[in-house]
């Protein structure tokens, strides 16, 4: 293939032959028109064909098709941990003690009418035994909140007319707390007599330990008022339990 210059020399030689063509074929015309006299042709001076040279034309540049992008690169998706680092648990504390806020018992009298020994058994109510049934419970525990087990309640009080049995064990027993100080003992509620109000007598004995005499009282007793060894610190607290047995509550905190 020719390049650009080459194609340029061609046509401007070719341009040349054109226009000496030209002129003789002009030349040929007029004398034929003369009618052939022999007179001498006049010289026609025949305009010089000025044939301007082509001008250049670069070749077009040929646009070269951009490069395609590449592709905008997908982000790819950071790997999620889908378990955490395993992390040792912490070691298990012991419960911290709750505060201790009982209160230790209070000591009274012991009464004319104790008699030493009375059986172990949980219910001091017999055949026929006249009175209201009552179960008096609690816990027995020291001044620690500690439960006491093994502590011996010792209980005895006067039968529904006021009256006590002081030739036998007639509503008198004892009872050994369980292992969380638990005790129950199911009784009637004690009668009325001149100058007392409603009251169990109880004495309760650590292992090892002291022995507290005190007195159990019924709330909403009008003897409450006019009796001189009453003390509100031992009421029970009163509920219904089944068949109409009241339950009589109450905890004796001792010191050790």
């Amino acid at each position: 293939m020719l390049g650009a210059k080459e194609s340029f020399v061609i046509k401007s030689l070719e341009f040349r032959k054109l226009g000496t063509a030209l002129a003789a074929f002009a030349f040929i015309a007029a004398g034929c028109s003369a009618g052939g006299a022999n007179t001498a042709p006049v010289a026609t001076t025949l305009p010089s064909v000025t044939t301007a040279a082509p001008t250049p034309v670069a070749p077009a540049a040929t646009t070269v098709p951009a490069a395609m992008a590449a592709p905008t690169a997908t982000a790819v998706p950071a790997v999620t941990a889908t378990k955490a680092a395993t992390v040792a648990p912490a070691p298990t504390l012991a419960p911290t003690p709750t505060a201790c806020s009982v209160t230790l018992t209070p000591a009274q009298t012991e009464g004319p009418y104790y008699l030493a020994g009375a059986p172990m058994k949980a219910s001091l109510v017999e055949a026929g035994m006249a009175g209201t049934r009552v179960i008096l419970t609690g816990r027995v525990l020291t001044n620690q909140c500690v439960p006491v087990a093994g502590a011996i309640v010792d209980v005895w009080q006067a039968d529904d007319a006021g009256v006590y049995d002081l030739k036998g064990f007639r509503l008198r027993g004892k009872v050994a707390a369980d292992a969380q100080g638990n005790y129950a003992i199911e009784t009637i509620l004690p009668g009325l007599y001149p100058g007392r109000t409603r009251h169990i007598h109880v004495k309760v004995t650590i292992p090892g330990g002291p022995t507290l005499t005190s007195q159990v009282y019924f709330p909403n007793e009008g003897a409450n008022r006019t009796d001189g060894i009453f003390d509100a610190a031992m009421l029970a607290k009163m509920s219904d339990g089944a068949g109409g047995v009241k339950m009589a509550t109450i905890d004796f905190v001792l010191k050790k």
